[in-house]
């Protein structure tokens, strides 16, 4: 564990979020705190949904290690950061919430499903 590192919660932006998507390595999850009725509507390619007061665990396949990327609907939308939190206490070292949220991801043209 690199304490220079580990257990901040980053914050970043949609072009660097794109850009990542593009880098499987190191391992990497996006974590979508909106409800499940917006996350249907449309989603980042790959995101799974998983509301902050349902965080039991770490997301499957996910480690401590894995980069874990979380959004919310738009800039400090509190979901985010209850996600963020509750995946710091499940022993997550690289939580990195998305700054403007999925208004942000839009407006940057990313892609949906």
């Amino acid at each position: 564990m690199d304490p220079h590192v580990d257990g901040v919660i980053w914050k970043t932006h949609a072009g660097e979020l794109k850009r990542r998507i593009q880098r499987p390595l190191p391992p990497y999850c996006i974590v979508d705190a909106r409800w499940r009725g917006a996350y249907d509507e449309g989603h980042i390619p790959g995101a799974v949904s998983i509301l902050p007061e349902d965080l039991k665990a770490l997301p499957e396949g996910a480690t401590e290690h894995t980069e874990l990327f979380v959004l919310g609907e738009g800039a400090e939308d509190p979901a985010m950061r209850k996600a963020s939190l509750a995946l710091r206490r499940l022993g997550a070292h690289r939580v990195v919430e998305l700054t403007g949220g999925m208004v942000e991801w839009r407006r940057a043209g990313g892609p949906l499903e």
